[in-house]
């Protein structure tokens, strides 16, 4: 879910990825909720945080989306801190002017792959198209500066004698980056269809 651009490329929510549920292997598909409940999304509501990745931390504020029985609001924010293990001082928080949404399709019975090269782990996944808004990015902090960079408004963190920019724009509607979402353990995983089965996209722990 992670959607900020700490890195050059954009990362997770930001990537042009398409939506909709893919085709998850061969497994069972158990029955899903009577239409209309929606019950396996409340799974999913709260807070959930990500790991640290590239001085940053995502918190995931996930709700059941209004007026709809079988969607859900996903609203981030990303955290950055001075140093690469997410501890100390915070340099900047980055927020988004509209959450993404994310309606159910139904579940499968599959697996996903947490990282690359690791043993894929059983799971039921509820398949999801899921959609970002035409929205806005707002970067605050103490080491948060406005500036034009290639003669576009960037937000811009200056810190350690670098500087890492979010162009200031208004980004397109567009498909998130994952199509299903899981419950492995007590985390909560956007997975992504490879065809066979899925790929973790990002991993939360409920706060």
């Amino acid at each position: 879910m992670r959607h900020t651009t700490y890195a050059p490329a954009l990362a997770l929510l930001l990537a042009a990825c398409g939506g909709g549920g893919g085709s998850a292997g061969t497994g069972t598909t158990p029955p899903a909720p009577p239409a209309g409940t929606g019950a396996r999304l409340d799974a999913y509501v709260g807070t959930w945080a990500s790991s640290c990745a590239a001085h940053a931390i995502d918190t995931a504020v996930i709700a059941r989306a209004p007026g709809s029985s079988t969607a859900l609001t996903i609203a981030v924010t990303t955290t950055y801190y001075g140093n690469t293990a997410c501890t100390g001082d915070v340099i900047a928080t980055q927020t988004w002017s509209a959450p993404a949404t994310a309606t159910y399709g139904g579940t499968v019975s599959s697996s996903v792959v947490p990282t690359a090269g690791a043993a894929p782990q059983a799971a039921s996944v509820d398949k999801v198209t899921a959609q970002l808004p035409q929205r806005s990015v707002t970067l605050t902090g103490t080491y948060v500066s406005h500036k034009i960079v290639d003669a576009q408004p960037n937000w811009c963190i200056d810190y350690a004698g670098s500087t890492v920019c979010v162009p200031d724009r208004l980004y397109p509607a567009e498909n998130a980056p994952f199509d299903g979402l899981a419950i492995l353990g007590n985390d909560l995983v956007e997975v992504k269809s490879n065809g066979t089965n899925y790929d973790a996209v990002e991993r939360f722990t409920k706060r």
